[in-house]
């Protein structure tokens, strides 16, 4: 008996969610207390949209990692000697 009840509610709860509004490709029903949008309000606006860049930052300015810790930076000149990295003992 509960097992009926259970797939009942089951069942009523998967209908309740099936009409949430949503048909289609997405498309929003129309509201319900106040006037549909015109056309002109349903179409794209295509305009440019300014958003933020970060400032650029000088060779001389510090990095700093979440936890506040400055980030090293490469030296372009120097060389990287990989060759005796093979006489290294282990710990």
């Amino acid at each position: 008996m509960t097992q009926r009840v259970k797939l009942a509610f089951a069942l009523a709860s998967l209908a309740a969610l099936a009409g949430c509004g949503i048909r289609g490709d997405l498309e929003r029903p129309p509201p319900i207390f106040s006037d549909p949008a015109d056309e002109e309000a349903m179409m794209p606006v295509d305009a440019p949209v300014a958003f933020a860049m970060a400032p650029e930052k000088s060779a001389d300015d510090a990095y700093y990692n979440e936890l506040g810790g400055e980030i090293p930076k490469p030296d372009p000149v120097t060389n990287i000697g990989e060759g005796g990295l093979d006489e290294i003992e282990p710990g």
